[in-house]
């Protein structure tokens, strides 16, 4: 009794009086119908009010007694954990406490008082009246859990709409955290000194440069509002983004890509390999005394490495931790798995291979 008060005293009062007024309804309903059904008369007002005021309180406390059992049954057995098995637990349930609760306070008021307080003629040995009782509240607990059962299933979808919309703006801007870093002046700046340098000295690579530099920033562009590509997709542009490092680096640094056909296809966050490759190279010096190898390679089809050599650190790790939490936390829209970074003689960052059915029940498809 003490954990059902304290549980509607959290209720709002809009709440309460829908259950008061819902419950004392049907109350009544049950009265008028089992009297006129076993009399054959309908009584006037001034004889049945004892009747009606019994039937309120019947049927209030009986109604605020399936109201809490149902909430309890939703926590003890969630709807997600078998749609029929709790829609048949409930129903039974509920047709027990309102038979047993409803059926005992008729008894027991009309032993308080007499069997005439609803109806003349009314015994609590009649048969046919039990089964009556016992008929109506049947089909009334079938109807209330089909309409119960509607309610809450467009609840939850909507909740999961809300969640859905909420989980896709956390993604976007996460991507967008990650674009910000690609199309800052810093990295149009370095891009455009190296075309500059280029530019008289070897016109033809600077050529190429440009193209390649466009379509990095192409891809940036055009998958700004995706929440993931394809493996493929991403390598090429990490390729292109390698050929813009490789002019400002030349020989000091070296990109090895050794992965295997069956997983191009597999989906990957965007910017996920090149923000690795960039941590690797703001976050080590690179001169031909101490050049920087990256190898990114497969470990039985599940998981993508992607391994770089260590040289002293030239930059702070700051945006070295941020860049692996921007991974880390959309890695998180697509699967349970976890990333794993090992800092030893190397640096090895480990990420799970997606796949596709991942992506889409995710409802990340861009």
């Amino acid at each position: 009794m003490a954990s059902s008060l304290s549980y509607y005293m959290g209720y709002p009062i809009r709440r309460i009086a829908l259950i008061t007024a819902v419950s004392s309804g049907l109350g009544l309903f049950f009265f008028f119908y089992l009297q006129y059904s076993e009399t054959g008369t309908i009584l006037t007002v001034s004889k049945t009010i004892p009747g009606i005021l019994l039937s309120l309180v019947i049927g209030s406390a009986t109604g605020f007694a399936a109201t809490y059992l149902n909430k309890l049954l939703d926590r003890i057995f969630p709807w997600h954990s078998g749609f029929a098995g709790r829609f048949l637990l409930g129903y039974i349930a509920q047709v027990l406490c309102i038979s047993l609760i409803a059926g005992g306070l008729a008894v027991l008021f009309i032993e308080i008082f007499k069997p005439g307080i609803f109806w003349s003629g009314l015994s609590t040995t009649d048969a046919d009246l039990a089964w009556k009782f016992l008929i109506l509240v049947v089909v009334t607990v079938f109807i209330y859990k089909v309409i119960y059962t509607i309610l809450f299933s467009y609840k939850q979808y909507a909740v999961t709409q809300i969640e859905t919309v909420q989980n896709e703006r956390k993604q976007l801007e996460l991507q967008f955290e990650a674009l910000k870093s690609q199309l800052s002046p810093h990295y149009l700046f370095n891009s455009l000194n190296t075309i500059s340098s280029l530019i008289y000295n070897d016109p033809q690579t600077a050529e190429q440069f440009i193209r390649r530099l466009a379509l990095t920033y192409q891809y940036i562009l055009s998958t700004q509002q995706k929440k993931y590509v394809s493996l493929s997709e991403e390598l090429d542009f990490v390729q292109s983004y390698y050929y813009l490092l490789r002019i400002r680096f030349q020989q000091s640094l070296t990109l090895e890509v050794n992965l295997p056909k069956s997983i191009m296809t597999s989906p990957i966050p965007p910017l996920t390999l090149q923000l690795l490759v960039e941590n690797a190279v703001k976050h080590n010096t690179i001169t031909p005394e101490k050049p920087l190898l990256i190898y990114i390679s497969s470990v039985d089809n599940t998981q993508l490495k992607v391994t770089n050599t260590k040289n002293e650190s030239v930059q702070s790790s700051a945006s070295f931790r941020i860049g692996i939490e921007n991974i880390r936390k959309r890695y998180e829209f697509f699967t349970a798995k976890k990333i794993e970074v090992k800092d030893d003689e190397k640096f090895i960052v480990s990420l799970p291979v997606l796949r596709l059915k991942e992506a889409v029940l995710q409802k990340s498809i861009a």
